[in-house]
Formats: structure tokens, sequence, C-alpha cells
């Protein structure tokens, strides 16, 4: 690992090394030491024109985050690129992966890249995420249509598992 590329370096620094291969994983680890002070330059990150560094400050708040990082969070479930918005679908809804709880509706935001979504891999990862909600009226016509009509069978997996929470 180049620590010697992180020691001493800012945090926006820290946060510009997300984007080598060679300096990403020190740098995301010297992020975490840092906590909570890490979460400006992170939340920056987010807006970074290179995919990288947006995806690895999405991972980042998996675990530390706060209710203005979930906000900041929202824009990146449309982001071009398919990683970013696996990692924002997660981080977003994951109760496991942080303390406390996000206090706005995660399920619309999880129906759409159900329905939106081009990748099945972020697809899979929003109907896995609907388990960290109570089951929703809403999400049953949609995974009993997944049910009925989708070929995947991971996807299919999720969905039924899923369904069984409403006793069907």
């Amino acid at each position: 690992m180049q620590i010697d590329l992180v020691l001493g370096s800012t945090l926006e620094q820290l946060v510009e090394n997300l984007l080598r291969s060679e300096t990403r994983y020190p740098a995301y680890v010297a992020l975490h030491t840092m906590g909570d002070k890490a979460l400006p330059a992170v939340h920056a990150g987010l807006e970074h024109e290179g995919w990288q560094v947006r995806k690895w400050c999405a991972m980042f708040l998996d675990q530390l985050t706060n209710e203005d990082s979930l906000e900041l969070l929202k824009p990146l479930l449309r982001d071009p690129r398919m990683d970013v918005r696996l990692w924002a679908t997660h981080s977003i809804a994951c109760k496991h992966c942080k303390e406390g709880a996000c206090n706005f509706d995660i399920v619309p935001l999880l129906l759409e890249r159900i329905e939106m979504d081009e990748s099945i891999r972020v697809r899979r990862m929003a109907v896995c995420m609907l388990a960290e909600v109570p089951p929703d009226s809403r999400t049953r016509p949609v995974l009993e249509r997944i049910a009925a009509t989708e070929k995947d069978r991971k996807l299919l997996l999720h969905a039924g598992r899923e369904l069984k929470r409403f006793n069907v």
C-alpha cells in the first residue's frame, strides 16, 4: 500500500486519492480513521468528476453518515455509473451498517431504482434493501410483477423473499 502518499495528506487530498487504484484503499482507510471530521471532504467528493471518487465516497457514507449525507446521496441514485448507483442505493437504505436511521421515506427511491435502473445489479440491490423497511403496500405490486415476469434468478429470489413478508 502507498501509505506514504496518505500520511500528512489533507482531507481533500485523501478524497482525491480515491481516484487512483494505488492510493485508493489507503486513502479510504485514512478517511475512516478521521471519522466525522472527514464528512465535509467526503460530501464534496460526491460531486467529483471521477466516478471512482463518487463511488468510494458513497461507500464511506454507508457507515459514517448523517442526515445531510443521506440527502447528498440521493442524486447519486441517478449517476451515469452503475457502481456509483449501486453504492448510493445501499448506503441510503442499509440500516445494519450505520447508527441511527434516515428520517425520509426511502421506499420511493428504492422503487424507482427497481423500476427504472438499467443495471440488474442495482435493481437487485434495491429489492434487497426493501428488507430494511417494514412491509409497505407500495412495494407489493412491483414485487408481484417481478415474480410474474422477471427472468433473472437472483432478482426473483430477492423479490420472493420480500413477498413472503406480506404472507403471500
